[in-house]
């Protein structure tokens, strides 16, 4: 579990959004997670809890299969019209992710997020 990427925006804006992809290859079996997050802590890091609180945007993607096609590997989550979580200028904004592997294999996966938002 590690923080992939810390973003400041240059003026106060509204979070409304978020593009997650979560891609690895289609024979492994493991859990992949993507949190987006005003707080930096990762822990506690057993069984990636850190992770799973405190989170603006979440997706969880297991990997027990091969994929059913585009929706399974990219997902949008858009606040609902009027919404937004305000992120003040220069506030850090965190892009947190972690993978469980339940196999003895290493695991390759790849993760990405592209966030939306609007000037406040």
């Amino acid at each position: 579990m590690f923080i992939m990427a810390t973003w400041r925006p240059k003026q106060d804006i509204w979070l409304i959004g978020t593009a997650i992809g979560l891609l690895c290859c289609k024979s492994d079996n493991y859990e992949i997670y993507l949190a987006v997050s005003k707080n930096p802590s990762l822990e506690p890091r057993k069984f990636l809890v850190g992770l799973k609180k405190d989170w603006l945007f979440y997706q969880q993607r297991d990997v027990y299969t091969y994929s059913s096609g585009i929706n399974d590997l990219v997902s949008y989550h858009f606040l609902p019209e009027g919404y937004g979580f305000l992120i003040k200028k220069g506030e850090p904004v965190y892009i947190k992710v972690g993978a469980v592997n339940l196999t003895i294999n290493p695991l390759e996966y790849d993760a990405f997020c592209n966030l939306y938002y609007t000037l406040a």
